[in-house]
């Protein structure tokens, strides 16, 4: 590690930005106060409702027995990972946890009340009145997270230690502020010093030590194929020092759920072991066609309305048919609204000579597009054009929820990795639709697809839901 000192590297790693400034509170502090604030919120959670209670019931047993109740719920997150690194460190608010927790509970208050016979609805009204408030103050105390640490607050300072293959996962560290890691030193394994700029190697576990204390050192990160005795090397080093180490190994297109920590038989050695992702085509198969007919009646009535008045600006048809490839490669009749004048595809490629091309090399899309008409650029952004693929849903050919629609000319240059997306059914939304739309690179468009491909399932296409309402209402990226 360079020798500087600690105020003259982190002003050099910061942010270019003027207006994002490092703060001082060092993060330890800033943990225990968070922390704090954490536990009082709970406690306010499991106060509340038990006065709310007594006010409305005027029934001291039953305040006291929703008191506890939801003092149990309370005491018992304060032990779980949600509270001790989730939504501390990591800012992660899951409700899974506080669910299960809440169930239990109701469930040994049912018990009880059956047991001992006294009414158990008031107390359960109390612990679901606590579960709403702590669901609700974990993405209050999540999003607060966030936005201390692109300002600058909340930053754990961070050691680095290199291994083969770490530009791509560095490169994603430095764009994912929200992190919360600030780099504030390198050093290398499996690969020799080539300059004298080039990190150190690592050594031993003082040196780990030593640039622990020296730097005051939070988060000790080793990032790619770092070498086994180098691991252990550092997981040494930061014994007693109080710094969190991180693993990052390169995983490429995992989520979290798909991965569980396990032991090696005949040892301990640490062990992730990363689930196949069973594709449950017979479930998603039966909401598509339970809800795709409700939503193409429930749409009917816009179809008709931007169908008219498309026709009163522009000659021409009200829908447009354009063939896609679907599953496995096969062609079908995608339907949509017709947003741009009826010559629009014979000018195409005079469009494309322009050079209006947004940045996406393969998915051509121009944010000043002189084809769109004023009824196509309004029914484009809150994406409207889009509601007739219902049909295309109805019919089987499409999900609700998968990969965008391709063209034929364009997975005519897919590579294998891009075609991996024609492995599902595409949707009529998906993360290309809630991340960006037509803002977003080839690369990134395809990278998004085969995160879907490879971690598809119910939780991650309920999160796609929520992204998607959020998405047209903002007209992100829709042009």
């Amino acid at each position: 590690m360079p020798t500087r000192s600690r105020t003259e590297r982190t002003e050099t790693l910061l942010p270019r930005n003027p207006r994002v400034r490092l703060h001082s509170v060092p993060w330890p502090g800033y943990r225990s106060v968070r922390a704090a604030r954490l536990l009082l919120l709970d406690l306010a959670a499991a106060l509340v409702p038990a006065m709310v209670l007594l006010a409305a019931t005027r029934s001291l047993p039953d305040a006291l027995a929703g008191l506890g109740a939801s003092t149990a719920l309370v005491v018992l997150l304060q032990f779980s990972p949600t509270r001790r690194r989730g939504l501390l460190d990591d800012g992660n608010a899951v409700a899974g946890i506080p669910l299960a927790i809440a169930s239990v509970v109701a469930l040994a208050l049912v018990a009880a009340g059956a047991r001992i016979g006294f009414d158990a609805r008031p107390p359960l009204t109390a612990l679901a009145a606590s579960l709403v408030a702590v669901l609700v103050l974990q993405s209050l105390a999540a999003s607060s997270l966030r936005r201390d640490r692109l300002s600058g607050r909340a930053l754990r300072r961070t050691l680095i230690i290199l291994g083969s293959g770490f530009e791509r996962i560095l490169l994603g560290l430095r764009r994912r502020p929200e992190t919360g890691l600030l780099i504030i030193g390198y050093f290398s394994s499996g690969f020799g010093r080539r300059s004298a700029s080039d990190p150190e190697a690592v050594a031993s576990p003082a040196q780990i030590r030593r640039a622990i204390d020296e730097e005051g050192i939070d988060v000790v990160a080793t990032i790619g194929a770092v070498t086994p005795e180098d691991l252990t090397t550092v997981l040494r080093g930061i014994e007693g020092t109080g710094a969190r180490m991180l693993v990052l190994p390169g995983l490429k297109d995992v989520t979290a759920e798909r991965v569980r920590a396990l032991p090696v038989v005949g040892g301990w050695t640490a062990s992730l072991e990363v689930r196949a992702r069973r594709t449950r085509l017979a479930l998603k198969s039966l909401v598509d066609s339970v809800l795709g007919p409700v939503l193409l009646v429930l749409a009917s009535p816009v179809i008709a309305v931007a169908a008219l008045a498309i026709r009163i600006e522009s000659p021409g048809p009200a829908f447009y048919r354009q063939t896609r490839i679907g599953l496995e490669g096969r062609p079908f009749t995608l339907w949509k609204l017709r947003s741009m004048c009826q010559e629009a595809d014979a000018l195409r490629s005079a469009v494309v000579a322009r050079g209006g091309d947004s940045g996406n090399q393969v998915l051509f899309k121009d944010s000043r597009d002189p084809r769109i008409t004023r009824v196509g650029a309004f029914i484009r952004r809150f994406s409207i054009d889009e509601l007739p693929q219902l049909i295309n849903v109805v019919r089987g050919e499409m999900s609700l929820i998968g990969p965008r629609p391709a063209l034929p000319d364009e997975v005519a240059e897919y590579d294998a990795e891009a075609r991996r997306r024609l492995l599902v059914k595409p949707g009529l939304t998906g993360l290309w639709q809630v991340s960006g739309r037509s803002s977003l690179s080839w690369e990134s468009t395809v990278a998004l697809d085969q995160h879907y491909v490879d971690n598809r399932g119910a939780r991650l296409d309920g999160k796609i839901i929520v992204r998607t309402v959020k998405a047209v209402l903002g007209g992100e990226g829709a042009y």
